[in-house]
């Protein structure tokens, strides 16, 4: 059983691994795309982020659109991109809560259950 935790606890710092590389490509892709936006669009960078925002979670509010090709181009670019980093951060984020659920399992049972396991 005491594999068991070691396993658990290596993993554990592969899916915290996980989980900073997601999120530093959400911000990377908030970073790229206020700027890109901004200078292409001339929104505001609120703006940028506030449609950025809209895209990767697909809600698509549809009040802040590109008028540009270029920015039309760069939007099917980012939302695929940043749909995939989004779903990506949410299944860290899941994959880190199973783990740390795991552990506390694999704790009270080896405290519960001393003589047994």
């Amino acid at each position: 059983m005491g594999d068991d935790k070691g396993e658990i606890h290596n993993g554990l710092h592969h899916i915290q691994d996980n989980l900073k590389l997601s999120i530093t490509l959400l911000l990377f892709l908030y970073l790229i795309g206020a700027f890109v936006y901004h200078y292409i669009e001339q929104w505001s960078f609120l703006d940028s982020i506030y449609f950025m925002t809209a895209t990767f979670t697909t809600v698509g509010y549809g009040d802040i659109i590109p008028k540009t090709d270029i920015g039309k181009l760069f939007t099917i670019v980012i939302a695929w991109t940043g749909i995939s980093v989004g779903f990506y951060l949410i299944y860290s984020i899941s994959a880190y809560r199973e783990r740390k659920i795991d552990q506390r399992i694999i704790k009270f049972a080896h405290k519960r259950y001393k003589g047994f396991i």
